[in-house]
């Protein structure tokens, strides 16, 4: 197996361990309630949806002939553009992740100090992992998830007497359409669906089984974090910025006291592999629409303006407000995940369609 492939275990580990780091990192919203039992089965809808809106990926990749369009559609305008459009969607979720973290850091980790630069040296590793290719960031990953699981359940272990059972309100509570809405905003974060289309080529084995294999073990995951979250914080979740940590921070174990600089470094783990994946996608679409640049210059450059914008955004707190804007949210969810891949499956099916007329 050489850099440029991937198997399907260790591409969807990745896939995993970014979804972890979007949890991790989750932001309390005014307009969503966290601190409710039903919460807990926000994850079930998020497994549906992703496999339900994940049918425009999976009958690209299989009715549409994505693998050899990709070779032969490489002087395409309607390729071309569309691999232009997925690097800028994931430009954008990839600011929004630097981003996020950097509000985290500067509130709870280390509030007012300066992350400019620590955030700037997190972007450069970034930058040179992605020269490993995407290979290696997918073996390594599998050994990451192991770690990130193990640090995880260790965690929730020692926060296991913490939790009180009364903190669980009754289910539905504020209505079932309440709990749609919320699950659908909470399930609009895996914009990372659409990176199978970019990297389907190199993925090796059986994508559909552990696609759905991925959805499912997501949901388990967020549900079991949403059970230590809501069972330690109660409705005092809804008051944090970012509730996971606000639990973590109550886990101890013996001698050690304070358990969340391991869960901060575990979560830094998550981020920088969900940012290397970004900035792998964009270097990618990148190089397809312009098969002459360098792909080390392609990532160094966009590394760069990634740290340019973050520049600006890390000194106002006012600058981060688009990380939660709800429209944005969806629109890079939606674009990636459904869109993008509806367009590339109508165009491949109206040339299929053409070709076997001039035939006849």
């Amino acid at each position: 197996m050489t850099k440029s492939s991937v198997s399907a275990p260790q591409f969807f580990a990745l896939l995993y361990l970014s979804m972890l780091g979007s949890m991790f990192m989750y932001i309390s919203s005014p307009k969503i309630t966290i601190a409710t039992a039903e919460a807990l089965l926000r994850p079930v809808v998020f497994a549906v949806v992703s496999i339900l809106f994940a049918l425009p990926i999976y009958f690209l990749c299989t009715k549409g002939g994505l693998k050899e369009n990709l070779q032969a559609e490489k002087k395409s305008k309607v390729y071309k553009g569309v691999a232009l459009f997925y690097g800028v969607v994931y430009f954008i979720d990839a600011l929004m992740t630097v981003a996020r973290f950097d509000l985290f850091a500067s509130s709870e980790l280390f509030p007012g100090t300066e992350m400019t630069y620590f955030l700037m040296g997190l972007v450069a590793v970034c930058v040179a992992l992605t020269f490993c290719g995407i290979g290696a960031l997918g073996r390594a990953s599998t050994i990451f998830t192991l770690i990130v699981v193990a640090a995880t359940a260790f965690a929730s272990f020692t926060l296991s007497k913490e939790v009180d059972l009364l903190n669980f309100t009754p289910l539905f509570e504020n209505g079932v359409g309440k709990f749609i809405t919320d699950s659908l905003s909470f399930s609009i974060q895996a914009s990372e669906i659409g990176a199978i289309v970019i990297f389907f080529p190199e993925i090796k084995g059986n994508v559909k089984k552990h696609y759905i294999l991925w959805s499912v073990l997501s949901a388990l995951s967020f549900s079991f974090i949403l059970f230590f979250v809501i069972g330690t914080l109660g409705a005092f979740a809804d008051t944090q910025l970012f509730p996971t940590y606000s639990a973590v921070t109550l886990a101890q174990f013996g001698l050690f006291e304070r358990l969340d600089a391991l869960e901060t470094a575990i979560w830094i783990l998550c981020v920088v592999t969900k940012l290397t994946l970004y900035i792998s996608a964009i270097v990618k679409c990148i190089g397809f629409a312009f098969p002459r640049l360098s792909e080390k210059i392609t990532a160094i450059s966009v590394g760069a303006v990634i740290t340019g914008f973050l520049i600006f955004i890390s000194g106002n707190i006012n600058n981060f407000n688009f990380i939660s804007f709800t429209p944005l949210v969806m629109g890079i969810y939606l674009a990636p995940v459904i869109v993008l891949p509806s367009v590339l499956l109508i165009y491949n099916l109206i040339k299929r369609r053409k070709k076997n007329e001039k035939i006849s």
